[in-house]
């Protein structure tokens, strides 16, 4: 058993004593390991478990004050990998902030990686899912930062999903929030912070949601630029050269690049989805961020009637699709089980100690962050 932390509603924390069964390592990056496996006590329940080493900025503070936990504290909802507990662990002389998150078994990049394709229905009810939880968090005036399909989660047999890593995750204290336009990975970076932007919105994750939506319909990546000119190139292709009102709009200096007529997304397309679709993308991905939907109203776009439709459609699998309409609700009250902590803070097994020190010290993932 260890001691660490529980989370009530409103983010008030309280102290818990948490024990786990055994570990398998599930993902690893530059700056944190995922384990994922069995949850004993206060609950049981299959979980993720995301190890953080602390960097410059973060080696002195407490993981209570960690800013993913911090973040995470103040959201709830159903298609989000939640915080569930915190606790931390020293190892090489650097404090483990460790995030005791909800499970899904499979990361979209990696299905679409292996070949695997959804149907329409899927497609759809998997975009609503995204949608909700970035709607939530904008209702907490949270940005996530980084919505691309190795931060996506789902369960593919039950037709869920959630958005999970919180790293680059930002509080917006007021409407905008200035900081480096080096956001996003540059798949999913919106056309605001390739110019240079620095100030932050809910618009920024309404694009990158919409470029994931694009891969679970169509399997590819919708913008797949060699570099930050090229990505610009594209994206400017597609929707046209910004106006003087989008330039003023968005604070930036022109982009320097060629003035082309707009191809439109249909063309660039090959006019490979429904009408109700790209009714969908084209209200989403604008050139200026103010003139993108927000995710609130894209939930009531036409395009997900048949997730509302009584009774409720059949998967491919037979299965129905999952009662996700009270998703769009703001509040979701969490569970809360107060355990007593532990007289000390004991490590579960040798062998999740033995892993993570060996891969602290490489990554098996590269960012596409050129």
């Amino acid at each position: 058993m260890m001691n660490g932390y529980g989370i009530k509603d409103g983010g008030e924390i309280f102290p818990v004593s948490l024990q786990f069964g055994g570990h398998k390592l599930c993902g690893s990056g530059r700056f944190s390991n995922v384990y994922c496996g069995q949850m004993i006590g206060p609950i049981k329940k299959e979980v993720a478990v995301k190890n953080v080493w602390s960097d410059t900025e973060t080696r002195h503070l407490p993981t209570t004050q960690y800013p993913e936990v911090q973040i995470l504290s103040e959201v709830f909802h159903p298609a989000i990998s939640n915080l569930l507990y915190f606790y931390s662990r020293n190892a090489n002389n650097k404090t483990i902030h460790c995030l005791v998150l909800d499970y899904l078994p499979s990361e979209m990049a990696k299905l679409r990686d292996q070949g695997v394709k959804f149907d329409v229905l899927d497609a759809k009810f998997y975009t609503f899912q995204l949608f909700c939880a970035i709607s939530h968090l904008a209702s907490k005036n949270i940005v996530h930062m980084d919505i691309k399909p190795q931060n996506v989660i789902m369960d593919r047999m039950k037709g869920l999903l959630k958005l999970a890593d919180f790293g680059n995750a930002r509080r917006l204290e007021t409407s905008e929030k200035t900081g480096g336009a080096y956001q996003v990975t540059r798949f999913y970076r919106p056309p605001e912070l390739l110019f240079g932007c620095e100030k932050f919105t809910p618009a920024i994750d309404i694009w990158s949601a919409t470029c994931v939506a694009f891969e679970l319909f169509a399997n590819r990546v919708l913008f797949r630029g060699k570099d930050t000119k090229d990505q610009i190139m594209l994206i400017t292709g597609v929707l046209g050269y910004p106006t003087d009102e989008d330039i003023k709009s968005m604070g930036v200096k022109r982009p320097r690049v060629a003035r082309k007529e707009a191809r439109g997304i249909e063309t660039f397309t090959s006019k490979m989805l429904d009408p109700d679709m790209y009714e969908f993308m084209k209200s989403t991905l604008k050139i200026d961020p103010k003139k993108r939907k927000t995710a609130a109203d894209v939930l009531k776009m036409s395009v997900f009637d048949v997730i509302k439709a009584v009774p409720r459609k059949k998967r491919s699998n037979g299965m129905e699709v999952p009662n996700v309409i009270g998703y769009t609700e703001m509040n979701h009250k969490r569970e809360c089980i107060e355990v007593e902590p532990a007289p000390a803070d004991i490590e579960t097994t040798e062998k999740a100690e033995k892993e993570s020190k060996s891969s602290s010290s490489h990554s098996t993932e590269e960012e596409t962050r050129k």
